[in-house]
């Protein structure tokens, strides 16, 4: 649970009772139609999925095309393909670490976001530099945001008492701001554009257990949903199927057992439809976090794989 979060009850309820803390949101239906226009992005046509089967009494079912893919086969992150944050952490949640370039790599086909801990100064566009005991990393899809499709993310979880990683999904209206910024005054989180969908998130520690939530229009609260596996153990499959009509959530532990259906929801007015972007990183303490232990760091965020199909 990102975005402007109170602590760690369950309802999930914003800082500001729910109201915007900066101006009215601008009129979003002209910036939507340009962003959906938008929505074939880096990898395109470069991939194309399987086709998952056909219904025959409705005709055949276009197979799914890739938009996004990235298997970290290079030598540096792709900047056609990510930002790499460099700012000061989430201060409406409480973190307590640097996001630093310097702790996010590649490394034989896995990108690697470290989470150490060091003192280090940072702020960023609205916050004057501060001296903070713990740094981290953070990337965000650099490519158009994408309404609608499957994400794929194969990633191995960090453990560390205090550490917070997630694989999120931002509305459209964040990703101008967010490489400058956490803190952005004018958001209207989780409204329409300014919207969240959490694919991947651990909480306080636990590593056994995944939150998957949806924030549109009202605060989601928590839905922790129990994983085959501790995921700092084994690399798995995290998957969130996007249509206009559901979300679900699902995991392959790649034990031969398939994906897992592990949440859903269902209905047009609590599923987004604005055009979003995939987040992945790791905070520390704050929120989700709790009070970090420093002899349990350093930790590393491994992901293998993210692939956007529709």
């Amino acid at each position: 649970m990102r975005g402007r979060t109170s602590g760690g009850a369950a309802g999930g309820q914003r800082r500001d009772g729910g109201r915007s803390r900066g101006p009215e949101r601008r009129p979003l239906h002209a910036r939507f139609l340009l962003v959906a226009a938008a929505v074939c992005v880096a990898g395109c046509g470069d991939n194309v999925t399987e086709e998952r089967g056909s219904d025959t009494s409705a005709g055949p079912r276009r197979p799914p095309v890739t938009v996004f893919f990235d298997d970290f086969l290079g030598a540096t992150v792709d900047p056609a393909k990510w930002i790499v944050l460099d700012r000061l952490s989430d201060q409406y949640n409480g973190e307590v670490n640097c996001v630093t370039p310097e702790n996010v790599g590649v490394r034989d086909g896995v990108l690697q976001i470290i989470s150490k801990f060091e003192d280090e100064d940072c702020g960023d566009s609205i916050d004057a530099p501060r001296t903070m005991h713990y740094t981290s990393g953070q990337v965000q899809q650099a490519t158009a945001p994408f309404l609608y499709g499957t994400v794929d993310v194969r990633a191995k979880a960090p453990g560390g008492i205090g550490a917070w990683p997630a694989i999120w999904m931002l509305g459209f209206e964040w990703q101008e701001s967010q490489p400058q910024t956490a803190n952005f005054e004018g958001s209207d989180w989780p409204n329409a554009g300014w919207s969240e969908i959490d694919i991947a998130e651990f909480w306080q520690g636990t590593r056994d257990e995944v939150n998957t939530t949806v924030h549109f229009n009202e605060p989601g609260g928590l839905h922790l949903q129990p994983l085959p596996f501790d995921a700092t153990t084994r690399f798995m499959v995290y998957r969130l199927e996007w249509t206009p009509e559901s979300l679900v959530w699902s995991v392959d532990a790649e034990d031969g057992e398939g994906f897992r259906e592990l949440y859903s929801v269902d209905g047009s007015d609590d599923v987004p439809d604005v055009p979003m972007y995939v987040v992945i990183h790791t905070a520390i303490g704050g929120t989700g976090g709790g009070e970090p232990d420093p002899d349990s760091f350093p930790q590393t965020f491994e992901i293998d794989q993210v692939r956007i199909t529709q």
